[in-house]
């Protein structure tokens, strides 16, 4: 029962965001919105208000803005295809944009209701490991790590993971002036993972850093999910990797048995991973739509509608068995 409660809520939340941003821009730029619709299915509750009609639906998987003259040609001013560019692009863009927005505010409550914040600050050195090796020295805070630079504290724990046991120089800042150290990590005997050796200082939370480190936390979890789709995409991973409704809806579940932060922790990435979804040039999703209307910029006429319309459904049809695929591997997971 708690798995389906919290599913229903955090689905119906990022559905609502992602729809709502779609709905609003639209509104913003006066095109002509039919209906805004949360979930799939039979409609649970209907009512309209002006020239919308707003529903709520039975299955929590999905949603629609229908706007006129989106898939077909309208004489209609209002309708979507004859509004400008950059428009268009705005309220495709819109949906994807409302994700990142809540992942942040997740995390911006989650930062708020913490006494102190980790940051990438020296609090104590370990003996006997490379940071002390290497003359790191309480105080000093973490800059860069080769090219990259750190903004807290898990930029430093993945860089290690993906890293290894390969030499890193570390930037670091110590009273004003900055300095490069080389550092080759070590595995700790206790955790068994590649660490420098040293314990992270505390910051007391104030609004300034709670908004900080929950923006810099929204930016670490998009680039975590890029860099596991280039694996991915490159062949290192593998698609059984991939999680369907089934999988999410677990790992919801599992989230929800730890407690309200770790739930909240993976709705925040959850809606994420779906703004970073819908960006992705595939046929049927917003990111292939504003690459049709960008292609369209630049030929300075339209798209054939019948044609994209073709690409969008041949889209869809690989999305589904993507779905079927991931669900199959969800179920599979689930008898082993």
């Amino acid at each position: 029962m708690t798995t389906a409660v919290s599913a229903i809520i955090i689905l119906g939340l990022l559905i609502l965001f992602h729809e709502l941003g779609h709905f609003s821009v639209a509104k913003l730029v006066g095109m002509k919105v039919h209906e805004f619709a949360v979930g799939m299915g039979p409609k649970i509750i209907k009512f309209t208000k002006g020239e919308t009609l707003y529903t709520l639906r039975a299955l929590p998987i999905g949603g629609y803005v229908k706007l006129e003259g989106e898939d077909q040609k309208s004489e209609d001013k209002r309708a979507f295809g004859n509004k400008p560019l950059i428009a268009r692009i705005a309220v495709l863009f819109a949906g994807a944009a409302m994700n990142f927005i809540l992942g942040f505010l997740i995390f911006l409550i989650l930062m708020s209701g913490t006494p102190q914040i980790i940051t990438p600050v020296i609090e104590e050195v370990m003996p006997d490991m490379p940071a002390a090796e290497a003359g790191l020295m309480p105080g000093d805070r973490i800059e860069k790590l080769d090219s990259t630079r750190v903004n807290i504290h898990k930029d430093i724990i993945f860089f290690l993971d993906m890293n290894g046991a390969q030499p890193i120089d570390v930037t670091i800042v110590r009273e004003g002036g900055r300095k490069v150290l080389q550092i080759v990590p070590a595995i700790h005997p206790e955790y068994g993972r590649y660490m420098f050796g040293y314990s992270p200082k505390l910051a007391e939370t104030t609004i300034i850093n709670a908004i900080k480190y929950a923006y810099y936390d929204t930016v670490f979890y998009t680039k975590f999910i890029f860099v596991h789709l280039g694996t991915l995409f490159r062949g290192q991973g593998t698609f059984e990797d991939v999680s369907g409704p089934v999988g999410i809806v677990g790992a919801i579940g599992g989230a929800a048995r730890a407690g309200i932060e770790p739930l909240m922790i993976l709705a925040a990435i959850i809606s994420i991973n779906l703004g970073i979804f819908n960006l992705l040039p595939i046929p049927a999703l917003d990111g292939s739509r504003i690459m049709f209307l960008l292609l369209e910029g630049i030929r300075r006429k339209p798209i054939d509608p019948e044609k994209e319309g073709l690409v969008h459904m041949i889209g869809l049809a690989m999305l589904l068995l993507l779905m079927v695929f991931a669900t199959f591997n969800d179920i599979t997971r689930l008898i082993r």
